[in-house]
């Protein structure tokens, strides 16, 4: 009889466990906050370079090469220098206002970073396309300052084609 009522008790033990394992379970499923937060903490720090280019962006020997990497939360340009061809160090780290990798047409071909003088002033502007959160196509475009060794967020001329 004794034996009954422990088997009981423990079979209401292990229904309880197992109900509130099934209401984590799908409070985790349904809130994409904490399935987010639960893959950052288990899931390891990735960065995919998605694109390379590398030039001349001041038209005076300036050599830099640019990186289009997609991390976790965003994605971010990085700007190398390469005036010292031992080492490369980094100029600009910036992260693009929008979270999804697009391709566009520069000079007939499919690119995802590009290069070009867009506003005929003879030096380059770095060319980046995203989509935003409703799928919109985004070409940003950045343009080294070369008084403040900083690059700004410009937008095209009307009428610019690539």
């Amino acid at each position: 009889m004794e034996s009954k009522k422990t088997l009981f008790t423990a079979e209401k033990l292990l229904i309880g466990i197992l109900a509130v394992v099934a209401i984590f379970v799908t409070v985790l499923a349904v809130v994409p906050s904490y399935r987010q937060e639960l893959r950052n903490y288990f899931g390891p720090e990735h960065r995919t370079i998605l694109a390379k280019i590398s030039g001349d962006l001041t038209g005076r020997g300036m050599r830099v090469t640019v990186l289009k990497i997609q991390t976790r939360e965003n994605l971010v340009l990085e700007i190398y220098s390469e005036e010292n061809p031992e080492t490369s160090t980094i100029m600009a780290k910036i992260p693009l206002p929008e979270k999804r990798d697009a391709y566009f047409s520069l000079k007939g071909n499919a690119t995802n970073l590009g290069l070009a003088d867009i506003d005929d002033d003879g030096t380059l502007e770095i060319l980046v396309p995203t989509f935003d959160e409703q799928m919109v196509a985004r070409l940003n475009i950045y343009k080294f300052n070369v008084e403040a060794r900083t690059f700004e967020r410009v937008t095209a001329p009307p009428d610019t084609s690539f």
